[in-house]
């Protein structure tokens, strides 16, 4: 790890079991997770712009991972705005080869979003997971988020062929974030009860269209001239969401803080799960998006888990069923790193991890 955020420059064999590090606010925890996990889909899980990760003073930043014996790493050069990825050493042809070799789940307080965020906090949410399990869906994605861009300027001559690049591209996504909802559904209803929600749970794909080939086809010809006229698509997997509901009530609207706490975690944990079943599994009977497979598309390893502080704000009842949880994930074989920032804060799902600490971005064995 080189000149990436406010860490010092380091080479470190983390236990196989994962460990707990402990440091105060602002000196580096939450950025060793984004270093570890930013090698997932190669951009940073807060959101932050690649040249915003790069240590001021630096030109560029760079983190490696070897894991299972293959070797993955990233650089970013400030001065160029390039990313280069490799893979054992060598370049690869295209990012998406080499998504998934680092597969991992984070868990934060500011994961009550996914239910009080508006539909594309929790479109992104699942995009990133399909992008780790389905193989193919990068490639439909991009085209059709660049169909998009086109049809939005197109003239009457080419608007045709940029709807007919929409609908084929837009059926495949739909179809796999159905399936994924309709997989695990009744997973993320499980967990909402474990973790101590007494309301019923419901989480589905809503679409304002089944997501047919034909049918997206029809829809975007119906709104072809108003759509021409504003500059914008109406339809389309664009304006899908994934619906959460508590009590057979929107739970954005009408849930707690605690029951979108609950929420959340349920959907990283049906995350987590997803990321460890094997092939179809993952989104149900083997739904793809059809094309090109990557690195991590097959792997069937338990992801890594990440614990951003994950417990802080959580009542005791809550806190302790996660700990379960979190327990259950370690047990089937995922490497768990947890943040905290005093020793004394440290939940009993992790006491027995080994401790490291952190300190103005310099980090050491216990």
């Amino acid at each position: 790890m080189r000149a990436f955020r406010n860490l010092a420059d380091a080479d470190f064999e983390p236990p196989v079991t994962g460990l707990v590090l402990i440091g105060p606010n602002g000196h580096g925890k939450t950025s060793l997770l984004e270093a570890l996990l930013y090698l997932e889909v190669f951009r940073s899980f807060r959101g932050a712009r690649d040249r915003d990760l790069v240590r001021f003073g630096e030109d560029g930043f760079r983190v490696e991972v070897e894991t299972d014996g293959r070797t993955v790493a990233a650089g970013y050069d400030a001065r160029t705005k390039e990313k280069r990825v490799t893979m054992g050493g060598l370049p690869v042809p295209r990012m998406a080869d080499a998504l998934g070799v680092v597969r991992g789940v984070v868990f934060s307080p500011s994961d009550s979003q996914l239910a009080t965020g508006g539909a594309r906090v929790r479109r992104g949410f699942l995009d990133v997971l399909l992008a780790l399990v389905v193989p193919g869906y990068v490639a439909a994605l991009g085209e059709y988020r660049r169909a998009l861009r086109h049809r939005c300027r197109a003239t009457a001559d080419d608007v045709a062929d940029w709807e007919a690049l929409l609908a084929r591209s837009g059926a495949k996504v739909a179809a796999a974030r159905r399936a994924w909802a309709e997989r695990w559904a009744p997973r993320y209803r499980e967990y909402c009860a474990e973790i101590g929600e007494p309301l019923e749970a419901r989480l589905c794909h809503a679409s304002r269209e089944t997501g047919d080939e034909a049918e997206l086809a029809r829809a975007l010809e119906r709104s072809r001239d108003r759509d021409l006229v504003r500059g914008t698509t109406s339809v389309g997997p664009h304006r899908d969401d994934l619906r959460l509901l508590l009590g057979g009530r929107e739970l954005g609207v009408y849930g707690s803080a605690g029951q979108w706490r609950t929420a959340a975690l349920a959907l990283r944990l049906a995350a987590a799960d997803t990321l460890a079943a094997k092939g179809g599994d993952a989104i149900g009977g083997g739904t793809g998006a059809g094309g090109d497979s990557r690195a991590g598309a097959s792997a069937s390893d338990p992801p890594v888990i990440c614990l951003d502080d994950a417990f802080a704000e959580l009542d005791a009842g809550r806190s302790a069923r996660l700990g379960r949880l979190v327990e259950g994930l370690a047990a089937r074989g995922s490497q768990v790193f947890a943040t905290v920032p005093r020793e004394g804060e440290l939940p009993a799902a992790v006491s027995g991890l080994p401790r490291w600490t952190i300190r103005e971005g310099r980090i050491e064995a216990a």
